[in-house]
């Protein structure tokens, strides 16, 4: 058997060729020779580039770390714009408020709005300047109005919520914390930003893309509870947010009609500088079962003079006995406004209910008439062009008001107010002082605006008219502003330095806390009402004399301190 020579081949085949083997290893001869042989020169004149081309600034390096955030906000916004969108409208609805919020509540408030309305109106405002100027950028709408309602709540709902906190309820009175109106008027002024960021949003870039998809989501079945569950919670926020713009949302907060509750407790009023407690008729025997009739609940009617609407609170005692014939105390609102604002913001019947079962004032009649003109709701309750409101009130309602109901006349009737309506009551009394012998001003003003009155508008103004009525006229006059009332307070201590420099002692000037809204009103008008009830007596229709209006010689000293101050 012939033996075979092991073949080199598989090995060839595993090593390859030598030169193969060799470039695989060395590389080409002649790059191995270049990588040796490489001549020094040239690294040289790298070197020398190297040196001669200019250092880079110092600054750059410091330039490119500060790029960085930037950068790294870009690509975020490139990778979530809806939340950069979002976060956009929250920011500037922030900027806004801090520049602009200040000076809008104080338009609001120069335009006879209480100050929890301005607040709310402003809000709104900016946020629907500040959802249409993202929106029209972004073009997201969606993204805008959530950005738009989390910078409402920041800038609107959550101060709310820590005034509610901090606010204490009216002194004298006793009330309930209304719990519906902690959760409903959060959720009412939520619509309202909803309302005020679809319109922003519908600004910026319209609402037509939302329309095309609403269809769609409608027939989806998966969306049907949500749309119903959006659908229930307007309907129960729709009333809570006319409540906020009406009478602002802080007067839904405490329940005042009922006249006392378990744990509820009884705040005592401020004692009044004069002492003016003797002054008035007081009833020395009481008339039999008059304390009882006094814890019937009053009622409020609805009358029409004249085309106007009148509404009138009749004590329960006034329909359980015949006999009694009942004093009288105008209420006039303020501007814009109506009647309904006593009913609702001011809870004037659960208000009334509780001084007359308690014995701070007598059982009388109030009368909240309606100062406003077809053509206007600014009629400052003068005589003007606007319309004829101080006729209509003194020649019209006061007599049908006397004719219809049991009244002690003249001697025994008040008008008082709010904001405008305060300054309408103290203009009012000073014309017609055979008509109204008690005043009583809450957060008013007594310089007459000549935009409205025109030419007469020095005849219009208490400041300049109360010195020319005979000190026989003079009637007892209440002037209180909240102690946060910047624009309205001023005007109230200036009338009374101005009535102590004339001789004019029968007043009182109060503080309460709060600014221009319900929170100082409703204290107002029980510190007015307590001292009222001094000057009246617990049972004015047992003494009929000729008027509550002469105070004790002591009450020369007035009621307001040396410097002038509240």
């Amino acid at each position: 058997m012939r033996l075979r020579r092991p073949s080199a081949r598989p090995l060839r085949r595993a090593l390859g060729p030598p030169a193969r083997l060799a470039r695989r290893l060395l590389g080409p001869p002649a790059g191995l020779a270049r990588r040796v042989l490489r001549p020094p020169t040239r690294g040289l004149a790298r070197a020398a580039r190297a040196v001669s081309r200019p250092a880079r600034p110092i600054t750059r390096a410091g330039l490119g770390v500060a790029r960085r955030p930037a950068r790294a906000g870009v690509s975020l916004v490139r990778r979530h714009p809806a939340v950069a969108t979002a976060a956009a409208a929250v920011v500037l609805c922030l900027l806004t408020a801090w520049l602009l919020e200040t000076g809008l509540q104080q338009w609001f408030v120069a335009q006879g709005m209480d100050d929890e309305r301005a607040d709310l109106l402003s809000a709104m405002v900016l946020v629907l300047l500040a959802t249409a100027v993202v929106a029209a950028v972004s073009r997201r709408p969606a993204p805008t109005r959530v950005g738009g309602l989390v910078g409402f709540t920041a800038i609107q709902i959550v101060p709310f919520l820590v005034r509610a906190a901090t606010a204490a309820p009216t002194p004298g009175l006793r009330y309930t914390e209304d719990i519906s109106g902690w959760i409903l008027q959060p959720l009412g002024m939520l619509l309202l930003a909803v309302i005020s960021v679809i319109v922003g949003a519908a600004v910026g870039v319209g609402l037509a893309r939302d329309a095309v998809r609403l269809p769609a989501m409608i027939r989806r079945r998966r969306s049907w509870p949500v749309i119903v569950l959006a659908v229930a919670l307007v309907v129960a926020a729709s009333g809570a947010a006319v409540t906020a713009l009406q009478d602002g949302p802080l007067s839904a907060l405490h329940d005042y009609s009922v006249s006392s509750a378990p744990g509820s407790p009884l705040a005592t009023p401020t004692p009044l500088a004069t002492p003016n407690a003797t002054a008035g008729p007081v009833a020395a025997i009481p008339t039999p079962d008059v304390s009882l009739l006094r814890q019937l609940p009053g009622e409020i009617q609805t009358l029409s003079i004249s085309g106007h609407q009148v509404l009138v609170y009749v004590p329960g005692l006034y329909q359980a006995d015949a006999t009694i014939s009942l004093p009288v105390l105008y209420l006039l609102h303020g501007t814009p406004g109506a009647p309904q604002q006593w009913v609702t913001g001011g809870q004037i019947q659960g208000i009334l209910d509780q001084l007359i079962a308690a014995g701070t004032i007598p059982p009388l009649l109030a009368v909240l008439p309606n100062g406003n003109e077809p053509n206007s709701n600014d009629t400052e309750w003068g005589n003007s062009s606007l319309g004829n409101v101080e006729t209509w009130l003194v020649e019209q309602v006061v007599p049908a008001i006397d004719s219809q109901y049991r009244t002690l006349g003249a001697a025994f009737r008040g008008i008082a107010g709010f904001s405008s309506g305060g300054f309408g009551a103290v203009n009012l009394a000073i014309r017609n002082p055979t008509v109204f012998r008690w005043a009583g001003s809450y957060s008013g003003y007594f310089v007459a605006r000549s935009a409205i009155f025109g030419s007469t508008w020095r005849a219009n103004s208490p400041l300049y008219t109360a010195s020319g009525l005979p000190a026989s006229d003079r009637m007892p006059l209440y002037l209180g502003a909240g102690a946060q009332d910047y624009d309205f307070r001023p005007d109230t201590v200036q009338f009374a330095t101005a009535l102590r420099s004339m001789g004019w002692f029968d007043y009182e000037l109060q503080t309460v806390a709060g600014g221009h809204g319900w929170g100082a009103w409703n204290a107002e008008l029980v510190q007015s009402l307590t001292w009222l009830g001094q000057l009246w007596g617990p049972e004015p229709w047992t003494t009929p004399v000729p008027g509550p209006w002469s105070l004790p010689a002591q009450a020369a000293a007035g009621s307001l301190p040396a410097d002038g101050s509240l």
